[in-house]
C-alpha cells in the first residue's frame, strides 16, 4: 500500500507524514514560501522541492536510495 501524496518526474515520493510546520518562512531549496519542514532536518522545506532534488541529483539508483533514506524519518519517529 502506498502512501504517496505526491510525484515527481523519475518517482521520488517521499513519506512526510509526520512532518511538522511552522510560520512561513522561505524553503530552502526553491526559496518560495513554506509552513512544511523537513521531517528529518527540520528546515523549511517543500516536500515536491525535496523530491524534485533527489530526483535530479541522485548519481545512481544506490545512491537515490541513500538519499530517499536520508530524507525520510526512520520508522516510529514522529
Amino acid at each position: 500500500m502506498s502512501h504517496a501524496t505526491s510525484t515527481t518526474p523519475g518517482g521520488v515520493v517521499l513519506d512526510w507524514r509526520h512532518a511538522q510546520t511552522g510560520s512561513p518562512a522561505p524553503c530552502v531549496l526553491c526559496g518560495g514560501v513554506t509552513v512544511c519542514r523537513s521531517p528529518v532536518k527540520d528546515v523549511p522545506c517543500h516536500k515536491g522541492c525535496a523530491e524534485a532534488w533527489i530526483t535530479a541529483h541522485a548519481a545512481s539508483p544506490a545512491d537515490r536510495a541513500r538519499l530517499i533514506a536520508a530524507h525520510t524519518p526512520a520508522k516510529g519517529v514522529t
